[in-house]
């Protein structure tokens, strides 16, 4: 097996490799960017007076990394594996790059269209936010390829493991390729069917909550989890890129187990959650010991992004007392 360095760096001369693995973003990121290259430094206004301040600024912000060295979390490193396995290029869907190769020097930077968060490009946007024209503009961006330049780097499959906001986010502009290039997809995520244009829902591999069994995590490292059984599944040198084929693996290996059974935890409001985080900071510490302990002991339902929002709110708030 490669390491992820050769697997990132891999020109492929002389053959293309048998996959292409495509992954989300992450908020945590492995250097803090800096103000200037963050939405709360761009200006209120209409969406297109924000994107084009936003790729201005990207023209200016200087390379400093390679993207596949940015990012951090669970969900990416799981990615990273199946990329190995499959010996297939790693690209990364940024809402603030637009769809990049883990090889590509990058600038540091954050943004996320998603509300709710201090890097959120939603609160300078003045009217209704489209965040698929905003992707296939980034599409454009001095950092990103397009979705042809990205299925040309393969002959085979293309694993995209996506999340509900990010398949919002990329749904149109995918579904605008041949539909030869769309049956080589494989998509990979909880609950998308309606979050996709209908060209690309027989692209979504059968997974559910079944894969809890095989391979344990959180829902938001669900689609990485499955884009990684997956990968180690089925056979990608020389090996059939059927669609069918693909899918009846897929269901055979879901069928072998069951469902485990789920703990039923009451939902807290942020605040809520906030206080608490503020409590078991006078004694704990580290994001991942303390948002168990939520789970474990104070038995609260938290999604592992919305947790760590507030943990950065949390320690913010310790830090100014």
């Amino acid at each position: 097996m490669k390491s992820t360095t050769n697997i990132a760096s891999a020109s492929y001369v002389g053959s293309a490799p048998d996959a292409v693995v495509i992954t989300t973003c992450t908020l945590r990121k492995k250097k803090r960017p800096p103000f200037a290259a963050t939405p709360i430094s761009l200006p209120i206004g209409p969406q297109h007076a924000v994107q084009t301040a936003w790729m201005e600024k990207l023209r200016a912000l200087r390379p400093e990394l390679l993207a596949g060295a940015l990012y951090a979390g669970r969900g990416f490193g799981l990615a990273t594996q199946a990329a190995e396995i499959a010996e297939g290029r790693l690209y990364i869907i940024s809402a603030g790059l637009g769809l990049v190769a883990a090889d590509r020097q990058v600038p540091v930077y954050g943004l996320t269209v998603s509300n709710g968060y201090a890097e959120s490009v939603a609160s300078r946007i003045s009217n209704e936010f489209d965040v698929g024209a905003w992707f296939s503009n980034l599409l454009s961006g001095p950092h990103s390829d397009q979705w042809t330049d990205v299925l040309g780097q393969s002959s085979g499959r293309v694993l995209i493991a996506l999340t509900r906001p990010y398949a919002e986010m990329v749904g149109n502009s995918l579904s605008e390729l041949e539909p030869q290039a769309i049956a080589r997809l494989r998509i990979f995520g909880a609950s998308l069917a309606s979050a996709l244009p209908a060209a690309l829902r027989p692209s979504l591999v059968p997974y559910d909550e079944r894969l809890d069994t095989i391979l344990p995590g959180t829902r938001s490292d669900f689609p990485q989890r499955a884009l990684l059984h997956f990968a180690r599944l089925v056979t990608f040198n020389g090996g059939s890129y059927d669609r069918d084929t693909d899918y009846a693996a897929v269901e055979a290996a879901m069928n072998s187990v069951r469902a485990p059974e789920r703990v039923l935890r009451p939902r807290r409001n942020d605040a809520e959650i906030l206080q608490l985080i503020l409590a078991r900071l006078h004694t704990q510490s580290g994001i991942a010991r303390i948002l168990r302990a939520l789970r474990d002991e104070d038995g609260v339902a938290c999604e592992q992004s919305r947790f760590s929002r507030l943990y950065r709110t949390a320690m913010e708030l310790r830090e100014a007392a």
